[in-house]
């Protein structure tokens, strides 16, 4: 959605024009539903997150600050949300859904992973990202599979450029060692890091 959008949006919003708030809840939807999923790994969970954020969205929509994009105020809303709900809940994480996203960034297509199926693929890349800390897995989903800036990512997670950059190299050094273990080192030769 583009800026300038967003404020008139936002301003007939809080003028009473419900219509306009479900032009933002369908916008931005998806974008809530599966950044809590990835969290949560709960499809019902997830769908209730959305609807908390959204409800949330709309009761503080006076406090957002226009100078800002309202989409990464709702990935940080989402992202505290979501958060506080597994941290209530004290539970591991089991699996990680990668249907429909691109793997790019963990695997390059031109080397011998190749020859194993996508199904064994997503086996192993979601046992190496459960090995991730919970925060760490997000910022990596947002940078590799939602593609978003690492200013976006920073202001999202509350923490500086500098350490997202850190935590996403750190990551994927991890990520590289816990594929190698699984696959060998001579299948990664390809492997990109950056």
């Amino acid at each position: 959605m583009v800026p300038g959008n967003e404020h008139k949006l936002i301003e007939r919003i809080l003028a009473g024009d419900t219509k306009a708030f479900e032009e933002i809840v369908t916008e931005y939807h998806k974008m809530v539903y599966t950044l809590a999923f990835r969290v949560l790994k709960n499809h019902e969970e997830a769908q209730e997150i959305a609807q908390d954020v959204f409800l949330k969205v709309f009761q503080s929509l006076k406090k957002f600050k226009m100078g800002s994009k309202l989409s990464t105020w709702i990935y940080r809303i989402t992202y505290n949300t979501s958060l506080n709900r597994f941290k209530s809940q004290k539970r591991e994480v089991k699996t990680v859904d990668i249907d429909g996203y691109n793997e790019q960034d963990f695997l390059n297509s031109q080397n011998a992973l190749d020859n194993m199926s996508m199904k064994e693929k997503r086996k192993i890349i979601n046992e190496s990202l459960l090995k991730l800390p919970e925060a760490d897995k997000i910022i990596v989903t947002l940078y590799s599979y939602e593609e978003l800036p690492i200013k976006e990512i920073a202001d999202i997670v509350g923490i500086s450029t500098h350490i997202v950059k850190i935590k996403l190299y750190r990551s994927r050094q991890k990520l590289y060692v816990e594929l190698k273990d699984k696959v060998g080192e001579e299948k990664l030769d390809y492997y990109e890091y950056s």
